[in-house]
């Protein structure tokens, strides 16, 4: 998004179709929908059980706090880029930080599985 918005030549971007974009807007609604909503309620539970509360599960609530983070900051960005036909329209600055955010989490993700695995299988 970031390359396209200092080339200047949108006309690429400007020929996708209404059903694309539809489809499109749909399924980042989705994501957007399950991946709040659904580790929400995971997190909820987490926190209420406490036959839960060992540190397997503060993993697990530490993903679902990471995913929570970035499907309601990263993603409506994106829905919005999508609705404005893949032009960004907030600044350099704010295309940065949205892409620092969403780089941050998935690694974050990784690691935390990758550390999880090392200590299950090394102990």
């Amino acid at each position: 998004m970031a390359n396209y918005s200092h080339a200047g030549d949108h006309t690429i971007l400007q020929n996708v179709s209404p059903l694309a974009t539809f489809l499109k807007l749909t399924s980042l609604g989705f994501i957007i929908g399950v991946g709040v909503v659904g580790n929400l309620l995971i997190s909820i539970l987490l926190v209420k059980d406490k036959s839960l509360h060992r540190a397997p599960y503060y993993f697990l609530l530490d993903l679902c706090a990471s995913d929570i983070l970035r499907s309601a900051i990263c993603f409506p960005f994106v829905f919005t880029s999508v609705k404005n036909g893949s032009a960004w329209s907030y600044g350099t600055l704010t295309c940065k930080v949205i892409a620092f955010l969403g780089v941050l989490s998935c690694f974050h993700t990784a690691f935390m599985l990758f550390y999880y695995t090392l200590k299950k299988c090394c102990k």
